[in-house]
């Protein structure tokens, strides 16, 4: 089997185990709704509008480093919690919101030094992007592209593991470079399934408009949150997945063992 057709096994297999703990997309709408409140807190309390956004001047590198480290910090700790729930029930247990919490809060420490290190080359890459022209917004994409690369199984190392954020990283480009063909496969898997899913939302919104009208908005709304919640729950089953028989070798419950066989032969 090539690895295209056995990365979207292994999609559907993630999707399978997401559906025996529905609850894990719970994690990612709280993250969402956070995450929101922060940015309006943010705008508010530095007097943020479009206009100021829009100059990109360097007084506003303090206020988006903060944003940036607040904004990661959520998002991976979430993240964390969706993974440390998909771990545990492919490990047989039966988990809930609560344990998923637990386990991303126990590495609260971790994650926020993650989220720091993150936001400065977040931010770096962002000034690179918007000072050095052309040239700089391609620098910019390369260098952001290899970056999430190399840091695609930092998460899991962070919550699963009891490393150093250096470690987390070290331990990160390790398991990548085992898995990187069903990482990146996969990763575009799940981005061509998403843009179905939305190709299909905008549609059935264009058959509601032309009946209903401006209700049919409000479905639209609804579908997106359901579309980006899912979606950000099955990405976390699906790295928890890849991880945890990269690095313990096991073929978890829900999984089929050949499948994962075939995926991590040694790369010659």
């Amino acid at each position: 089997m090539g690895r295209i057709g056995r990365s979207f096994q292994l999609v559907g297999q993630s999707y399978r185990v997401l559906m025996q703990d529905k609850e894990l997309m719970v994690l990612p709408l709280i993250s969402g709704v956070v995450i929101a409140a922060a940015v309006a807190g943010f705008a508010f309390g530095f007097g943020l509008d479009s206009g100021k956004l829009a100059q990109r001047g360097p007084e506003l590198y303090l206020p988006m480093f903060l944003l940036y480290v607040v904004t990661y910090t959520i998002g991976i700790f979430f993240q964390a919690a969706v993974i440390a729930g998909a771990t545990e029930r492919m490990r047989g247990g039966n988990p809930t919101i609560s344990s998923a919490l637990a386990a991303a809060g126990r590495r609260m420490g971790s994650i926020v030094m993650w989220a720091v290190v993150a936001a400065t080359i977040g931010m770096i890459l962002r000034v690179i992007h918007d000072r050095v022209g052309f040239i700089g917004k391609v620098i910019a994409g390369l260098v952001g592209a290899a970056w999430s690369l190399a840091t695609f199984f930092v998460v899991p190392v962070l919550v699963l593991e009891d490393r150093t954020v250096r470690e987390s990283f070290s331990r990160s480009v390790e398991v990548f470079r085992k898995t990187w063909g069903e990482t990146v496969v996969g990763g575009i898997n799940l981005g061509v399934a998403t843009i179905c899913a939305w190709i299909t939302l905008v549609a059935i919104t264009g058959l509601l408009a032309a009946t209903i009208g401006t209700p049919a908005l409000a479905v639209f709304a609804v579908g997106a949150v359901l579309l980006v919640v899912f979606f950000s729950a099955l990405q976390g089953v699906f790295v928890a997945s890849l991880f945890r028989y990269a690095t313990d070798g096991q073929a978890m419950t829900g999984f089929d063992r050949a499948l994962f066989d075939q995926a991590f032969v040694p790369k010659k």
